[in-house]
């Protein structure tokens, strides 16, 4: 399982991988005392007996924030956890916005309820959620369309087999 680092003072601490839970309330927290209480609730898991008001000034939690959101960033963007970019084709625009669609796309796909989806480690919630998108838009033709469209936007190497097949370019490589 991998594992944070972080340096508090001359220490350097390894945290272990945060929850779905601790990461929303470290990222979308609405205040910073929502941030104290999602960086207590992260470190306390990990370091035994750690009071994070006592321990770690303002600056540190920013910085706790600022460099578990950038090695999270980081490992998202591995394709074991990337999402397909899909984009929904569907004309209804939504009034309001909704948090927590991940969460239910998740907790349907897995079969499991929302409080247990907040407990997952964010990797798992990321493979799952991976899983869940490519599932739900396999069920339709457009949607399978919308996986390989993702697929072509996504990629970072060209397509040999399909360049080889393109008649101009067989002509080329045979002179003509």
């Amino acid at each position: 399982m991998q594992a944070f680092q972080f340096r508090l003072g001359a220490q350097v601490l390894t945290i272990g991988m945060p929850t779905v839970r601790e990461c929303d309330g470290l990222f979308s927290s609405i205040n910073s005392y929502e941030i104290i209480d999602a960086a207590e609730e992260y470190l306390s898991r990990n370091i035994e007996g750690i009071t994070v008001r006592d321990k770690l000034s303002a600056l540190d939690i920013i910085a706790l924030e600022v460099r578990l959101g950038a090695w999270l960033a980081q490992l998202k963007e591995t394709p074991e956890y990337k999402a397909p970019p899909v984009q929904s084709t569907a004309q209804t625009v939504l009034p309001y916005d909704c948090a927590t669609t991940h969460i239910k796309a998740v907790a349907e796909y897995a079969r499991m309820s929302f409080l247990e989806v907040w407990e997952l480690p964010i990797t798992d919630f990321w493979k799952l959620f991976h899983d869940a998108i490519v599932w739900n838009y396999s069920r339709t033709a457009e949607g399978i369309d919308q996986l390989e469209h993702a697929k072509t936007i996504s990629a970072t190497e060209p397509d040999r087999d399909k360049q080889n097949s393109c008649p101009a370019i067989r002509r080329r490589k045979n002179g003509e």
